[in-house]
C-alpha cells in the first residue's frame, strides 16, 4: 500500500513538473511572438511611413515561394496571431505552422544573402 502511494506521489510530481515546463515554454514563446508583433506595430507613426512599410512587408511576403508559408507568415507577422490561432484557422497542426514559418524564414534568408552580394 505504501509502495503504491509513494509511486503515485512520484508520478504526480513528475507530471506536475512536465506540465509546468510545457506551460513555461508556451508562455515564453507567445511572449516572444507578441513582443515582435507589437514592436512592429508601434514603431511607425506617420501615415506615409506606414504605407511604405506595408508595401515593403507585402513585397517581402510575396518573395516567399510557397503559398502556405506565405499565408502563415501573413497571419503571424502582419495580423499578430499566435501559432495556435493560425493552426486553428488553417486547419493544420501547430507543428505544421512552425515548419512553414521556418521554411519561409530560411527562404527569405537565402534571398537576402544572395541579393546582398
Amino acid at each position: 500500500m505504501e509502495d503504491e502511494s509513494a509511486l503515485f506521489a512520484e508520478f504526480r510530481q513528475r507530471l506536475t513538473r512536465a506540465a509546468w515546463r510545457m506551460q513555461y515554454r508556451n508562455r515564453s514563446r507567445i511572449n516572444r511572438e507578441l513582443a515582435i508583433a507589437a514592436a512592429d506595430r508601434t514603431e511607425i507613426s506617420e501615415p506615409a511611413d506606414q504605407a511604405i512599410s506595408m508595401i515593403f512587408v507585402q513585397e517581402v511576403l510575396l518573395a516567399i515561394p510557397s503559398y502556405p508559408s506565405r499565408a502563415v507568415m501573413q497571419k503571424l507577422i502582419v495580423d499578430g496571431k499566435t501559432e495556435r490561432e493560425v493552426s486553428r484557422e488553417l486547419g493544420i497542426t501547430q507543428q505544421a505552422v512552425n515548419k512553414c514559418k521556418q521554411r519561409a524564414v530560411a527562404a527569405l534568408r537565402r534571398q537576402m544573402s544572395s541579393s546582398a552580394f
